[in-house]
């Protein structure tokens, strides 16, 4: 349903919205925590900067932040700016002249599509921290 770049945004953001310091996370330190390639993270991490998601500084003490706090970006800003937006059937997708409407199947589709979207424009990165405040990296016990 989701590729694996938003895969990879979303545990970026999700751990960025749980680092309680104010001090920027270099892409490598993120990269190790959340499990992931550090240079296909360092593109993502610049796309994500690109679409207002997070920010980044340069330097030896550069890295990245979250541009907003946590409770103000939702999934669906991340999915939106790893993916683009969600596709959504508006039309027949066989062209087909007698389905000037979507046919049944097509807006059951549809409808799926929207709840989706919902859902994830609903959900915040706070959301996705648990409810102790902390993050418990990919690989490492609970």
């Amino acid at each position: 349903m989701i590729s694996q770049t938003t895969e990879y945004a979303l545990r970026a953001v999700v751990h960025l919205a749980a680092h309680t310091e104010t001090d920027p996370v270099r892409a490598k330190d993120i990269a190790e925590s959340i499990n992931v390639p550090t240079g296909y993270l360092q593109k993502i991490l610049r796309m994500l900067c690109k679409h207002g998601v997070l920010t980044a500084s340069r330097g030896s003490s550069g890295g990245f932040n979250l541009a907003r706090p946590p409770e103000s970006i939702t999934v669906l800003d991340v999915l939106n700016a790893s993916d683009g937006e969600l596709p959504r059937i508006n039309r027949c997708p066989l062209g087909l002249p007698c389905h000037a409407d979507l046919c049944p199947l097509h807006r059951l589709l549809d409808a799926q599509m929207e709840s989706i979207e919902r859902v994830f424009a609903g959900t915040s990165l706070k959301d996705l921290i648990n409810k102790e405040g902390g993050w418990v990296a990919i690989g490492q016990p609970q």
